[in-house]
């Protein structure tokens, strides 16, 4: 007499061609579904990198603009630094520089430059504020990084538009008391 456990523990074991290819077929459409949402991010991030001046930057840099430009009593913009020092003409659009005026409960006024200048290692360009009796020492650096800004105050109110690094332009307003 045979024993029909043999045949009995051969039919249990393994999957069948159908249930094979039916898993592996699941595992491959997980997969391209996986990678394409891997894709998604990576694009994702490296256009949340691209846009990090507007995103983190530009909140930071409004915030110091609006509180130096919002205390100053009066201002005038030069074409340049040298300009606003030298006390030329002040002119009213593209300016490269600002003179700000703010007077105290004492009588005394003081005054504080902003310019652009340019950095000399990368070539960009940065918002910096000079407070010296002179305007020649930095006092410190506002923003950097960027392609360009300038002054404007042809609507009778400071403004100052700055081009961050990937051409993110952004303008902020502020006027004197």
């Amino acid at each position: 007499m045979r024993s029909t456990h043999w045949k009995k523990s051969s039919r249990r074991g393994g999957f069948t061609l159908l249930e094979t290819s039916l898993g592996i077929s699941v595992t491959l459409a997980l997969s391209m579904v996986m990678f394409a949402m891997l894709q998604q991010h990576v694009i994702f991030t490296g256009w949340l990198q691209k846009q990090s001046f507007l995103t983190t930057e530009a909140p930071q840099i409004g915030n110091l603009v609006g509180r130096i430009f919002g205390a100053a009593d009066h201002y005038f913009v030069y074409a340049n630094r040298d300009s606003a020092i030298g006390g030329a003409a002040p002119i009213l659009s593209g300016g490269q520089a600002v003179r700000l005026f703010y007077d105290s409960a004492s009588g005394n006024t003081t005054e504080i430059w902003i310019t652009v200048d340019t950095v000399a290692a990368t070539g960009k360009r940065a918002l910096r504020c000079y407070s010296s009796p002179n305007g020649v020492t930095q006092s410190w650096t506002i923003c950097d990084g960027l392609t360009a800004a300038s002054f404007d105050c042809s609507s009778g109110v400071l403004g100052v538009q700055l081009t961050g690094p990937n051409q993110e332009e952004i303008t902020y307003y502020g006027g004197s008391r």
